[in-house]
């Protein structure tokens, strides 16, 4: 007897540039069409996010585009789009309802609970199984404390009717369950996945005479570009003989204020922005470090994609990272301001610490061998445990599981 394939519902908030997009992107073309069938939900990013709409297989994949569906909290907008989800699940009649990103973790689970309570999930075998996927997390850094307790009480409440909650990395599991989201048995460890072939075909840096330094990445609050500006004024001033030039790859709303800093800082002529680009070899190929300097992260694409393509990564202590960096677990020791460490596969610093990430790209700049270990050492360490045909493995042998054993399920 053959079977008919498990049907997916996949939400996700929307499609800009970022890992949960390629993520979603990567899933929906590659799961086994014999196994999986998948329609994905989205909204649409806004004009400074770019768009990866482009990566999904039309032939592979149906896709619901709800214009409602945005990342602001718009209360009237966020109703629609709930009821929408609603008669999607009702007309689709998923045996999977996964979801991606705070907005969409929100509204799709909500709207798989009640197709669960009210529709035709309440009968016998009809149960949609619901998931939720934790790319990071918007409890630290992102709203007001009053705000943050408030999703907090949501997610909460979320995860009580959830059936497998995921992270990308343990740190952001743990911090999660500190919060007392989900139950330790409801949550499973699956990194992301990535197309990294290319990346892992560059060449190490040439060692010119230029010090290349990198930022790639969303131009917003939380990833705190201006730390990179700052840093980079005080690596010129500590290497005086060197020339020092500095990248950023990426768009976002603080674009225009961080050219104005470059201005001010009289580091025009010394940085570049480029704007989004889907050429990424040919922007890493051109760097000797590359640096992360968030404030909150889950698993960070960019550093996946730098550490892939050999080269030494500088980043902020922050969510994900030291699983990224750190071997064999991350260390509990933070690092003090004003100073950096050194892991096997990259450097750590302090969130926030302008003078910490000088002292780092300093020592880089005129150490090239450190360099060269470092950036050998990160590449072979995230080959195969961010490869795509894992991710797709482990997600696979996850729908069966559940599907197989069904509302009997944590």
């Amino acid at each position: 007897m053959i079977r008919a394939p498990i049907k997916i519902v996949r939400i996700l908030t929307r499609m800009n540039i970022g890992g949960p997009a390629i993520h979603a992107a990567l899933l929906s073309n590659r799961l086994n069409p014999e196994k999986f069938s998948t329609c994905l939900v989205t909204g649409t990013p806004d004009a400074t996010e770019g768009d990866l709409s482009d990566l999904l297989q039309r032939e592979r994949v149906s896709i619901i585009r709800l214009r409602t569906f945005q990342r602001p909290l718009r209360p009237w907008a966020d109703l629609v789009t709930l009821w929408r989800l609603l008669r999607i699940a009702w007309r689709e009649r998923p045996r999977i309802i996964h979801t991606h990103m705070a907005k969409a973790g929100a509204l799709g689970r909500l709207a798989g609970t009640l197709y669960n309570w009210i529709g035709p999930g309440r009968w016998g075998g009809a149960r949609a199984l619901l998931i939720h996927t934790f790319h990071g997390h918007v409890l630290e850094g992102y709203f007001s404390p009053r705000l943050t307790q408030f999703f907090l009480t949501i997610e909460r409440w979320l995860a009580r009717r959830t059936d497998y909650l995921i992270a990308v990395s343990p740190a952001v599991r743990d911090t999660l369950i500190a919060k007392g989201i989900g139950r330790p048995d409801q949550w499973r460890v699956i990194s992301l996945g990535l197309e990294l072939s290319d990346l892992a075909t560059l060449p190490s840096p040439d060692g010119g005479s230029a010090f290349r330094i990198g930022l790639v990445g969303r131009l917003v609050p939380i990833k705190n570009p201006g730390l990179f500006l700052a840093a980079l004024g005080r690596v010129r001033a500590r290497l005086p003989q060197t020339v020092v030039r500095g990248l950023v790859v990426g768009d976002g709303p603080l674009r225009r204020q961080l050219e104005a800093e470059v201005q001010a800082m009289g580091l025009a002529g010394s940085v570049e922005f480029t704007g989004w680009r889907r050429d990424l070899g040919a922007c890493y190929e051109r760097l000797d470090a590359v640096c992360l300097t968030s404030w909150n992260e889950g698993t960070p694409l960019a550093l996946i994609e730098a550490m892939a393509a050999g080269r030494a990564v500088v980043a902020t202590r922050v969510g994900g990272v030291p699983d990224l960096l750190e071997p064999d677990g991350a260390s509990i020791d933070g690092v003090a301001r004003g100073t950096f460490r050194v892991t096997k596969r990259g450097v750590l610093v302090a969130p926030g610490d302008a003078e910490g990430l000088a002292k780092a790209l300093a020592a880089l700049g005129v150490d090239g061998a450190l360099r060269r270990r470092l950036g050998e050492a990160a590449r072979a360490s995230v080959l195969e445990r961010f490869s795509a045909e894992r991710l797709v493995r482990d997600i696979s042998a996850l729908y069966e599981d559940l599907h197989q054993r069904g509302v009997d399920a944590p």
